[in-house]
C-alpha cells in the first residue's frame, strides 16, 4: 500500500469519527508530516457554530499535540458531489507548517480525486516572510 493510499484510509476513518449531527457534513484529514508520520483529525461541530473545528485544524493540532511541525501532504475527504479544499483559515493554517513542496490532496469516499500544491491554492499566504 502507498504513502497516499495509507493517508487516504487514515483521512477516511477520521471522517467517520467526525461530531456533525447539524450539517451532517462530516470531514476527515490526515497529515504526512516530514518524519513520515500521519496524525488525522475530523470536523467537530457546535451547537454554537463559531465554536467548531475543521478537520484539517484537529489534524494540525495532532501533529503539533505530538512534537512535529513540518506538514508535506495533507488529504481531506468528505462525501461530496464536488471535491472541498480546506476553507481559508485552514489553508493559513497548514502554510504555517508547510515547506515549499507541501501537497493538498482532495479525495470523495472513493480515493484521491486532485493534488495541488498548497501555493496553488494559497498563492499570497501571509507568512513569516511577510512579517520581516
Amino acid at each position: 500500500m502507498s504513502t497516499l493510499d495509507i493517508l487516504f484510509k487514515k483521512a477516511f476513518e477520521a471522517r467517520n469519527n467526525a461530531y456533525a449531527p447539524y450539517s451532517e457534513f462530516k470531514v476527515g484529514a490526515a497529515v504526512l508530516t516530514a518524519k513520515g508520520n500521519i496524525y488525522t483529525g475530523a470536523n467537530v461541530e457546535n451547537v454554537s457554530y463559531p465554536c467548531g473545528t475543521c478537520a484539517e485544524q484537529s489534524a494540525i493540532a495532532a501533529m503539533i499535540g505530538a512534537g512535529e511541525y513540518e506538514i508535506c501532504d495533507i488529504l481531506i475527504t468528505a462525501s461530496s458531489q464536488n471535491l472541498i479544499t480546506p476553507c481559508g483559515a485552514c489553508l493559513q493554517r497548514i502554510l504555517e507548517f508547510s515547506n515549499k513542496n507541501t501537497i493538498v490532496h482532495l479525495s470523495d469516499l472513493s480515493g484521491i480525486k486532485k493534488s495541488y500544491p498548497l501555493t496553488e491554492l494559497l498563492p499570497h499566504g501571509f507568512n513569516q516572510d511577510l512579517k520581516k
